[in-house]
């Protein structure tokens, strides 16, 4: 991985840290991450202050899905793996271009400050929820 990619990452995992300790986006931490990530911090925080990030809980086994609402529909966003089903993932991060696209920065920074809707649902309900992301068009030959 490149040094830029491992600043963008200890970038938004401090940054997230200190967010979940103190509660608080400061203008510094805005600053820091504006920084690092250019226009995917504006974008990724305007999707947090408009309340897109929405996390599924499902039960009795536990298991999270989030999932966040971007300009061209909705995302699932893996956080222990930085993985999104968005195109600029698999365009701009899987080829190295980026570390984050601003889904993943968005359902990080909610996951920190607590602003994220959530969904309670039995484990029974996983299928119909996923199918979303599973049922993307094939390309046109």
């Amino acid at each position: 991985m490149s040094q830029a990619y491992e600043r963008e990452l200890e970038a938004i995992e401090a940054v997230c840290r200190e967010m979940a300790s103190s509660g608080k986006l400061t203008d510094a931490k805005k600053r820091r991450l504006a920084d690092q990530l250019g226009d995917r911090f504006k974008n990724a925080l305007e999707l947090v202050e408009k309340r897109k990030v929405h996390r599924f809980k499902f039960k009795p086994s536990g298991r999270t899905i989030w999932s966040v609402k971007g300009r061209k529909g909705f995302y699932q966003v893996i956080p222990e793996t930085n993985f999104c089903s968005c195109d600029d993932y698999y365009f701009r991060v899987m080829d190295g271009k980026k570390a984050l696209c601003y889904h993943i920065v968005a359902q990080k920074i909610s996951s920190a400050l607590g602003k994220f809707g959530t969904t309670e649902l039995r484990d029974g309900q996983y299928a119909r929820i996923t199918k979303q992301w599973r049922m993307r068009p094939e390309p046109a030959p």
